[in-house]
Parts: C-alpha cells; structure tokens; sequence
C-alpha cells in the first residue's frame, strides 16, 4: 500500500496561491481578447502568458495530487519534463494545429519550471505522511 501525505498548511497556502496567480494571468489575457487597453506588465508578455499560466496550472495540479498520492517524486519530475517536451513539439513542429511561436514554448517552459520548484521544496519540507487506522 502506497504512503499518503498532506501538504503542510504553508505549502497549500503556496499551492493556491501559485493556482489563483496562474488563473488571474489567464483570466486577464481572455480579458486582453476583448479590449485591448488591459495588458499585464508589456503587450509582448500579455501576448504569450496563456501558455505560462496553462503550463503552470496542469503541472501544479496534476503533480500535487501526484505528490500527496505517494508518487515518486522522480515520476514528477518526468512529467515536467513531458509537459516541456509537449510545449517545444506543439509550438515548433505542429503548426497546422498551432501558430509557430517558440516564446510560446519558452514561456510554457518557465510555468512548468516554477511548479517543479515549488514541488521540490514541498518535496523536502511540506508533505507529511498521513498515519493508517489500521496500523
């Protein structure tokens, strides 16, 4: 049987912080879609931050429920490593489903980076293992 864990309280704190970020970019760039006087930081930034902050979302909330389900950490890592993998293949070589844009990529990249350092730290500091009634 698998060990479970739950996050600490700062890491969950962290955790929705990092998600209510990722949906405020989100919700600001469909925003941007409709008037264009709302940008966030540089239109260039406003631009390519879709795939940030989808980036960022799917890996912090698939490897969380990774994580706490007892997971293997180096299982985590590999499923960024897929979600960066999957950025690069869908903005450089599928451009008949996608426009070609590497800063997309790049940005995506950036997204799943911060969630993996976010779950290393919970890694080493924020889970605690969730004792068996049984035991």
């Amino acid at each position: 049987m698998k060990t479970k864990y739950n996050l600490k309280r700062a890491f969950k704190i962290g955790q929705i912080l990092l998600l209510c970020f990722g949906l405020l970019l989100s919700l600001l760039r469909w925003i941007n879609a409709f008037n264009d006087s709302i940008v966030v930081i540089t239109p260039e930034i406003t631009y390519h931050i879709t795939n940030f902050s989808i980036s960022l979302m799917a890996y912090l909330v698939i490897g969380s429920w990774w994580q706490t389900s007892g997971v293997k950490f180096r299982y985590i890592a590999a499923l960024g490593a897929f979600l960066i993998a999957a950025n690069f293949i869908c903005e450089t070589l599928l451009g008949f489903i996608n426009t070609v844009d590497i800063v997309d990529a790049i940005y995506g990249t950036v997204g799943v980076l911060i969630s993996f350092t976010y779950f290393c730290f919970a890694q080493k500091y924020g889970l605690t293992e969730i004792k068996a009634e049984n035991q």
